[in-house]
């Protein structure tokens, strides 16, 4: 059994929905999926709409609703209950979990994800991808290279128990003043310092685009496997302030991620407002910047969802 971790609201169930979609699109082995989705105040009528869904498809779900008094004490700027739930997922999912993969809500998963369980992460706890920008990494005494981003993990959850990893957070946050840029994602890197670094691919941030074509100094070493994680992405993460279901994203492979919702239950609302004349004239600006940039993608997405087992032909 593969187990993904998922973490979701009302305002974002759908985005989770699409990751699902996009996961389930490229694993060779569906059945063997199960999702688990810590939810915080999800609807009855939420709950029935993914749970319909999953009749359709070959993948398992569990839906948990990880609601805490501690929530609201965590809540910081942008970063809602939901999101911090992921910190005591040990203590909502079952035994029989030992190994799991979390997904941040803003991707799209291009390969099998039971190719992530493959690497030998040596004994760490948790396993995950250099953060590429937009960090404070430096002001806690770690470097770039040591920082990672953590929309995707790979989580030994006997590791992340034993470092009893929300009450840490909590610890952290207070001894910064709750003054810290990523909130849950620097206190996880001061507290799993021994983490280990999985390939570019696996998280493919925006700013592998610029870090490849300016040759940026820093990542000099990483070059490579940038330019192998923009040909063949893994995961796709749309990182930043804008989105794909936002009418002023640029991202160049934000349609990916337009697609899998598409097939969600919530395809039908899927759609971003129309972009104002503003929004048309910097899409405008950006499109051969764009266009050059979908053009480095090698691989050929699956675009379709298998049949449930008890619809295939006999």
């Amino acid at each position: 059994m593969i187990n993904i971790v998922l973490c979701s609201d009302e305002a974002y169930v759908d985005k989770a929905a699409a990751v699902i979609a996009s996961t389930v699109c490229h694993s060779e082995t569906p059945e063997a999926l199960h999702f688990h989705i810590l939810g915080y105040k999800l609807s009855a009528n939420t709950h029935q709409k993914l749970n319909n869904w999953f009749t359709t498809l070959p993948a398992e779900l569990t839906i948990i609703e990880a609601e805490n008094s501690r929530w609201p004490e965590l809540t910081l700027g942008r970063f809602g209950p939901a999101a911090l739930l992921r910190l005591g997922m040990h203590n909502w999912l079952p035994p029989s979990c030992q190994k799991v993969i979390y997904l941040d809500c803003d991707l799209v998963v291009l390969d099998d994800i039971a190719n992530l369980l493959s690497f030998d992460i040596q004994g760490a706890p948790i396993a995950s991808v250099a953060n590429l920008q937009g960090t404070e990494q430096s002001r806690m005494g770690l470097g770039y290279q040591h920082y990672f981003n953590s929309g995707v993990l790979l989580v030994d959850l006997e590791g992340w128990k034993a470092r009893n990893v929300l009450d840490q957070v909590e610890q952290i946050l207070k001894q910064h003043d709750y003054t810290l840029s990523y909130p849950d994602q620097d206190a996880l890197n001061l507290i799993f310092q021994d983490w280990y670094r999985l390939p570019m691919r696996w998280n493919m941030q925006p700013y592998a685009y610029p870090a490849v074509e300016k040759k940026v100094a820093h990542y000099a070493d990483w070059q490579k496997e940038l330019e192998h994680a923009i040909r063949e992405p893994a995961i796709i993460h749309f990182i930043g302030a804008r989105k794909p279901w936002h009418a002023d994203s640029r991202h160049p492979l934000a349609y990916l991620y337009r697609h899998y919702h598409s097939l969600t239950p919530w395809g039908e609302s899927a759609g971003a407002p129309p972009p104002s004349l503003q929004q048309r004239l910097k899409h405008a600006l950006s499109w051969f910047k764009n266009r050059r940039r979908r053009q480095r993608l090698q691989c050929h997405p699956v675009m379709q969802l298998p049949p449930h087992q008890k619809d295939s032909p006999a």
